[in-house]
């Protein structure tokens, strides 16, 4: 079965935190979803029953591990056969493997690498066949500006280099798809509850607004740049930090 009528968004690592509350907020806008995860089996298949629920949209869930190129055009053959045109690419997928620089092999640091920028790539690539027009989100961190730890090193780089592929993907696929990417600070999900609390502290003292974001503050301003209020934003990267103050 073929569906055209609606808009059609794919998120990459969409079963759960601020993917899951990307996938929410396009639904809410009326947009058929595509969720791309990795192994989160039980989280995905809840959130497509969830938001098929609440928003009577279709929800297609897709998975494969986007470090990987032949999963990834497996993906994309998969998705195809039921929606030969998407709308909306948010590369929201990604990893980070914090730890001390002395025990930080190479390994972990091309594994972080992997999904990060080169799944953003990849993803990217493949998805250019599915496009007429419409908007690619990248979803990078203030880490690859900033703000950056010597512990997420590798996280560090691989957002940095994300925003580079934002750039580069803007011009070359200008005028027909805008290419913009997001850089939250830090977001209120299952990969901060455990900090330490006197880090935490810490940090939440450098940030202006004193608190750190809901997922669904930034899914909010990833909608805006996939949205046509948007349709003269490209090439540019949104901070949504809640203001630097360090």
């Amino acid at each position: 079965m073929v569906i055209l009528m609606r808009k059609t968004v794919l998120i990459t690592g969409g079963s759960r935190g601020l993917g899951a509350s990307i996938g929410r907020i396009f639904a809410q806008n009326g947009y058929n979803i595509i969720i791309n995860y990795k192994s989160s089996d039980n989280l995905a298949k809840k959130l497509k029953e969830e938001i098929e629920s609440n928003y009577h949209i279709q929800v297609m869930l897709v998975k494969a591990d986007i470090s990987k190129e032949n999963e990834v055009t497996q993906m994309f053959q998969t998705i195809i056969q039921k929606y030969p045109k998407i709308d909306v690419l948010v590369n929201n997928a990604s990893i980070a493997l914090d730890n001390d620089l002395d025990n930080k092999d190479a390994l972990e640091f091309k594994r972080v690498l992997d999904v990060n920028l080169l799944g953003t790539y990849l993803v990217t690539k493949y998805s250019l066949d599915l496009f007429d027009t419409g908007a690619i989100i990248n979803v990078t961190s203030t880490n690859g500006i900033d703000t950056g730890y010597i512990e997420s090193i590798d996280y560090d780089a691989s957002k940095a280099g994300v925003i580079a592929l934002t750039h580069d993907f803007a011009r070359a696929l200008a005028p027909n798809i805008r290419v913009n990417a997001v850089a939250p600070g830090w977001i209120n999900t299952d990969m901060t509850s455990n900090l330490n609390p006197e880090f935490k502290k810490n940090e939440i003292d450098k940030i202006l607004l004193k608190r750190f974001a809901d997922p669904e503050e930034v899914a909010k301003v990833v909608f805006f740049l996939a949205s046509n209020d948007a349709s003269y934003i490209n090439d540019t990267i949104i901070r949504v930090d809640g203001g630097k103050n360090v």
